[in-house]
Parts: structure tokens; sequence; C-alpha cells
């Protein structure tokens, strides 16, 4: 299982929820953009899990249904600076 949830009233906090094989896949897909310089996207359905909240949380988390991850060089940060 892999999630990322954010909350209605912090969503600028971000939650990654795994399981043991969700981290293996998230450091899968960590390497893949690593290696190849580029991005990928990670869509609920395929590579994400919807993250089941109960209760009171419900109404105050959001369950993120597309993740891109994308590689950024050393030098494109510093231009960003």
């Amino acid at each position: 299982m892999l999630s990322f949830i954010t909350f209605k009233d912090a969503p600028e906090q971000l939650e990654i929820i795994a399981d043991e094989q969700g981290i293996n896949e998230l450091i899968e897909y960590l390497e893949f953009v690593k290696k190849s310089k580029d991005h990928m996207h990670l869509i609920e359905g395929n590579e994400l899990d919807k993250y089941q909240v109960e209760g009171q949380r419900r109404n105050k988390t959001l369950s993120a249904k597309h993740v891109r991850i994308e590689y950024n060089s050393e030098e494109s940060w510093k231009k960003i600076k």
C-alpha cells in the first residue's frame, strides 16, 4: 500500500503512508527517476492506493489521486535560489 494524503486545513502538509511493499515500490520509483533523470506519474488505482480514513478525520483529509516525481539537477536548484 502506498498513499499520499494532505489535510484540508493544512494543505502544505503532506503525509506518505506505506506498508513494507509500498516503501519498496516508492524506493524503486525514486531510483528510476534518479537513474533516468526524468519524471514519472503515480496514479491512484495503479501505483497509489486510496487511503481509507475513518471517523472525524474523513472530512479533514484528502487522498492524492496523482503524484508526479521529477528529477531536477543541482544546477537547476541553484538557479531558483
